[in-house]
């Protein structure tokens, strides 16, 4: 098996910079999801990682050898590394047994080891009996289990994933979210799964690598992610986070007492008296009172379990959204929303 290390990973499009100067370390065996919008950087990484592209600056290490650096990259085959694509890349005119021997068969592993290899795989994503069907005959989530098989066959020492269930529907995600951290700890590879939903990735992984525009924004477990956003980005991106700015004036038993939008709040983080912070707060570390932040109803939008209300705080014009488990307030109503958690973003503001 086999850690990743990236030290000032660089790659450039033109005058694009689609990575700046990334640095990450990933532990040998560990499940790590890249997540972050479209175009943050999240997929030319990993194409670097398996090998498809060449760094413009820095250096990456698999398991401790020297894959890339500036104006060199080792061949994708050359690399002990599995890739998933989205869109299966499954061959029609093949069977399933046939599309997981390919690889194999293209690096010359004898027939009979093949063979064992191929039924190996089928057995581990539950499609053993599907080994003479070809891909049309297969729904999408059995497409996507061949593509998986396909690359655990080659028993990768990293296995790189790009948005795999992107084109599944809901339900299918679920199970074969399930399915993927069996595989993991079955096999005991290294995952590193891009995605932009942050559902899947808290599901999935070990830990989390968010991204902005080519740079990483944080990387931690998912509930110290949650909890503990580092960035603006990052709180703003994880959880629909909502950021209030806030004067701290002291602390009171292990948490900080701040002020936000006239009203005194008490918040998990660091501070000292006097300085400006951004607090991070979320809808469900809000609620209706009969004290705290005075707000006007603007919208509420009814979603099943609860009703979605979004408010406009009479101090600041701050919008805030909550969710509603009882009877909604109407629209144009003034409330009174408590705060129940939040956290301080590090530094203050405009350092």
């Amino acid at each position: 098996m086999a850690g990743v290390t990236a030290s000032g990973l660089t790659k450039r499009f033109g005058r694009t910079e689609a990575l700046k100067a990334v640095d990450l370390a990933i532990e040998d065996g560990e499940f790590l999801a890249l997540l972050g919008p479209s175009g943050c950087g999240k997929t030319t990484l990993l194409r670097l990682l398996a090998g498809f592209e060449v760094p413009d600056a820095g250096e990456l290490r698999l398991g401790g050898q020297i894959v890339a650096r500036a104006g060199w990259a080792l061949p994708p085959e050359a690399r002990n590394v599995g890739m998933v694509f989205q869109s299966y890349a499954l061959w029609p005119h093949m069977s399933v047994a046939g599309n997981v021997a390919f690889a194999l068969r293209v690096r010359g592993v004898a027939a009979g080891e093949r063979r064992r290899r191929v039924a190996e795989a089928l057995d581990l994503v539950g499609l053993g009996g599907f080994a003479e069907r070809k891909p049309a005959q297969l729904s999408g989530g059995q497409k996507q289990r061949v593509a998986l098989a396909r690359c655990l066959a080659m028993r990768p020492a990293v296995v790189l994933l790009d948005e795999p269930l992107a084109n599944l529907d809901a339900h299918l995600r679920e199970s074969m979210q399930a399915e993927f951290r069996r595989f993991h700890r079955e096999i005991g590879a290294t995952f590193v799964y891009v995605t932009h939903d942050q559902n899947e990735a808290m599901a999935l992984a070990d830990r989390i690598a968010v991204m902005d525009r080519g740079a990483l924004q944080q990387v931690a477990a998912p509930q110290s992610l949650y909890r503990e956003p580092a960035t603006e980005m990052v709180a703003r991106f994880v959880g629909r986070g909502m950021l209030l700015p806030a004067t701290v004036r002291g602390r009171q038993n292990g948490f900080i007492v701040a002020e936000a939008l006239g009203s005194p709040v008490c918040v998990r983080g660091s501070g000292e008296a006097g300085e400006q912070r951004l607090l991070c707060v979320r809808p469900a570390d809000l609620g209706l009172g009969a004290s705290g932040i005075a707000a006007r109803v603007t919208a509420a939008t009814f979603q099943g379990a609860a009703t979605v209300v979004t408010v406009l705080a009479e101090a600041g014009e701050e919008a805030l959204t909550l969710e509603c488990h009882g009877a909604p307030p109407a629209e144009g109503d003034l409330v009174h929303v408590c705060l129940r958690d939040g956290w301080l973003l590090p530094g203050k503001v405009g350092a």
